[in-house]
């Protein structure tokens, strides 16, 4: 089976030791071409407890359609997951992942590698945009 779905605007850079990135429709851009959507932050830390050494806070913003609840953008600001991070945002967009769907993904943690179970980052901000999705 051959399928190719186009291309999605994907990105991530790092200045010292913070790095950005972004995938599919920014905000502004949404925005800017008078998209009906929901937006989701979240910040939190890319290990767990965030007292870790080489920790680094994490900023997660999912931007959805309001009305199927499907995932058209994100954007981090990081440490150095974020790279890795942004691949699995570009990956659910792609997919025509929903809000809904990320939060019932299986999700793999360790205190050295990832953000703690309860406060993932991409899942909360997730979390957050499913809220104003569903009840406005």
């Amino acid at each position: 089976v051959r399928s190719f779905g186009g291309t999605i605007a994907i990105f991530s850079t790092s200045f010292g030791d913070v790095s950005f990135a972004a995938a599919g429709v920014t905000e502004n851009l949404a925005k800017e071409r008078r998209f009906d959507i929901v937006t989701g932050s979240f910040e939190g830390f890319d290990k767990h407890p965030g007292t870790l050494p080489n920790t680094h806070k994490q900023l997660v913003k999912l931007i959805v359609s309001r009305e199927s609840g499907i995932i058209i953008g994100g954007e981090i600001i990081g440490g150095p997951s974020t790279g890795e991070l942004i691949n699995l945002i570009g990956l659910a967009i792609e997919n025509q992942m929903t809000v809904e769907s990320i939060l019932t993904s299986q999700i793999g943690t360790h205190p050295l590698l990832t953000a703690p179970p309860t406060a993932y980052p991409l899942m909360k901000a997730a979390e957050i945009a499913a809220k104003k999705h569903i009840f406005g």
